[in-house]
């Protein structure tokens, strides 16, 4: 009875010099969740570029005003929350962090780097996942760490995913809307039809409005040469004539963007931004 109280105890003392490794792995930071990957804020980031060979690298810059453009593609208009989500990346906690010397880098594809991430001047390097947790090895500097996989899919998504899915820019200012069926413009402060329809102010100020927030589900790279009908959309503040090209009605709207080589996808908006309003006789029946 005594012999296998003690092997019982000495069970337990195993166990537990176990869980005390594993806490408190050698060699290992052990305050990791004190310290970001880097000692950037959001806030102070204002370019980014990803590195991820073979393909051509993606610049964002931060403009002026606080907004971001992709700078790499024209200075495309750039996805807030996107950027937002990648420039996250400065403050991210790490789970475990080792010093570089300790670690064989190439076996964790980080000599070289598989994809590297520059805010500012701070470079981030990505390796492979570790098997157990799925999480991400990381280099900054002399040390490596594990972090949550959350960053990848931003690095490896083309240019096309951070492109602004707005149609038109914040709080945009617009006079006219030309549709294939006909028109709408201002005149002496109020909104009329071309040709004149049987429509009330409130319907037209509805399509203005549905113009002004719309909002693609999707963006992406498109043949400039499509035919279709041809939208313009003319901005008072700042003075612009924006052109989109209807490049498909069923299933979904899709509107080609010409002068950016964008198309973006709208699912069922065909009757918000292309119909014309009903009448205001057929509406109170």
């Amino acid at each position: 009875m005594q012999s296998r109280w003690i092997v019982n105890l000495l069970l337990l003392v195993a166990i537990a010099a176990l869980a005390l490794v594993a806490l408190y792995e050698p060699g290992i930071d052990q305050d990791p969740h004190e310290q970001a990957l880097t000692g950037l804020d959001q806030e102070q980031i204002d370019r980014v570029r990803i590195h991820r060979p073979p393909r051509d690298d993606l610049v964002l810059a931060r403009q002026q005003g606080g907004g971001w453009v992709i700078a790499s593609h024209t200075a495309l208009p750039a996805d807030q929350l996107q950027v937002s989500a990648l420039t996250r990346l400065a403050q991210q906690k790490a789970v475990r962090s080792y010093p570089v010397a300790e670690l064989d880098l190439a076996r964790l594809a980080l000599e070289p780097p598989r994809a590297s991430v520059m805010l500012n001047d701070v470079q981030v390097d990505f390796g492979d996942t570790e098997p157990l947790q799925g999480l991400r090895y990381v280099r900054v500097g002399a040390q490596v760490h594990l972090t949550p996989d959350l960053y990848q899919h931003l690095i490896d998504a083309g240019f096309s995913q951070f492109v602004q899915r707005r149609l038109l820019p914040e709080q945009a200012s617009i006079s006219s809307v030309g549709l294939p069926a006909f028109s709408v413009k201002k005149a002496d402060g109020n909104w009329v039809t071309e040709p004149q329809q049987d429509v009330s102010a409130d319907r037209i100020q509805q399509l203005i409005d549905n113009w002004q927030q719309a909002s693609a589900l999707s963006v992406k790279s498109a043949d400039t040469s499509t035919a279709g009908e041809r939208i313009e959309v003319v901005l008072d503040d700042p003075a612009q004539v924006v052109v989109f090209v209807i490049a498909a009605r069923e299933p979904d709207l899709v509107l080609l963007r010409p002068d950016l080589g964008l198309e973006y996808h709208m699912g069922d908006l065909d009757d918000s931004l292309l119909a014309v309003p009903q009448p205001a006789v057929e509406q109170e029946q």
